[in-house]
């Protein structure tokens, strides 16, 4: 069997267990391997590197590193040179690395990768990466000479794909893309409700991000030519965050249309979407989320920004709309045509569920796309660097 060795800061361990399950179930669907993390946590401002076991080939590590990447690579480097000692100390041997996000991960990937002799792949995200790769003008030559040594690439939606390819100067070739694993990947029949009810999901913490200060202008727009029209926004954030949510809402005066609901557990979302006209969330920036794949899968036409996020899964009028999250007239516009053509939408929806058109956004599906990968990563050379890192 072999093993690949996973370098994620993005996985939950016991220093810090609430972090996104995406990387965990993709390792957890995946058989055939022996899967090995190394679940990295920075700690600002401090220096060194901390390990704790935390399950069978599944270790936290705590390193200092100061806050927005300042002196990226020689805080990494001790990082790359603490976990080869760790495996030589538990004697093992990888095949193959995999950085789960490419602007840190695959930094201590390709470290690791040249001290080990084995070959590495890299997811490219969205939101994280971008900024990184955009913010860091005088690593672009080192980010672009780290992209030519990984085996392959790994974008999870293609607006993410061309971004990288374009900025990295990459052969398409060299891009694999692989959607996210969600929460829940149940197909549910469509529903046609006939009533403007829309709903959105997210956490509030996160609300001027994820658009609500522009969905609730444009219901109050619409509220003339749609008497009836509601948005039903489920989540939970803290104390300050419902402050700020509602003081906002009853700045727009919509107190009476878009409504404040209890957070819904991960197996309840798609269930409860599945009763609304449609799911709306013009995020600003996204890098993929995964609610709006739940929301398809539950039969429901989405709203979702253009060129992120989920932009290029879907074309746009064949299960939703993607909107300019800038534009209050296109969320407005996005908003009508989610209404207007509700039963259409739907009997598309309903139509590719039943034609397994969604395969590849669910987790079998994911699983064995992601299973070929491992198996064309091991059958690549190792590719040395010209210079140390």
């Amino acid at each position: 069997m072999k093993t690949i060795l996973h370098i994620s800061a993005d996985f939950p361990d016991s220093l810090v267990p609430n972090k996104t399950k995406a990387v965990e179930w993709l390792i957890r669907e995946t058989k055939g391997f022996r899967h090995v993390v190394y679940s990295l946590n920075r700690v600002s401002w401090r220096a060194g590197v901390a390990f704790q076991p935390f399950g069978e080939d599944r270790i936290a590590l705590a390193y200092g590193a100061p806050p927005y990447g300042l002196g990226l690579l020689s805080y990494l480097s001790p990082v790359a040179q603490a976990i080869a000692t760790d495996l030589k100390q538990r004697a093992i041997v990888p095949d193959v690395i995999h950085a789960h996000k490419f602007a840190v991960d695959g930094v201590v990937a390709d470290l690791l990768a040249q001290q080990l002799a084995i070959p590495f792949i890299c997811n490219l995200w969205g939101h994280t990466d971008c900024k990184y790769f955009t913010s860091k003008p005088a690593l672009r030559g080192f980010y672009r000479g780290l992209a030519g040594r990984a085996a392959f690439l790994i974008p999870p939606a293609p607006w993410t794909t061309d971004y990288f390819r374009e900025n990295l100067g990459l052969d398409p070739s060299r891009l694999k893309m692989l959607p996210v694993i969600t929460a829940a990947d149940d197909q549910i029949e469509p529903v046609v409700v006939g009533q403007p009810r829309l709903v959105t999901v997210f956490a509030w913490d996160s609300w001027q991000r994820k658009g609500l200060s522009m969905l609730s202008q444009a219901v109050a727009a619409l509220a003339p030519e749609m008497p009836g029209i509601t948005l039903d926004v489920y989540g939970r954030g803290g104390p300050k965050a419902l402050l700020d949510i509602t003081r906002q809402l009853e700045k727009l005066d919509v107190g009476d249309r878009v409504t404040l609901c209890h957070a819904l557990e991960h197996g309840k979302i798609q269930e409860t979407v599945n009763r609304y006209a449609g799911f709306v969330l013009p995020s600003q920036p996204e890098t993929y989320g995964m609610v709006y794949i739940e929301a398809v899968l539950a039969g429901v036409p989405i709203l979702w920004s253009r060129n992120q996020g989920v932009a290029g899964l879907f074309e746009n009028g064949q299960v939703g709309y993607g909107c300019d999250p800038q534009s209050l007239d296109d969320v407005i516009g996005g908003l009508r045509f989610i209404v207007n053509k509700e039963a259409r939408l739907k009997a598309e929806i309903g139509l590719q569920q039943r034609e397994g058109a969604f395969h590849h956004l669910r987790r079998a599906g994911i699983s064995a796309r992601y299973s070929e990968l491992l198996s064309a990563a091991l059958a690549r050379p190792f590719q040395a660097a010209a210079s140390a890192a």
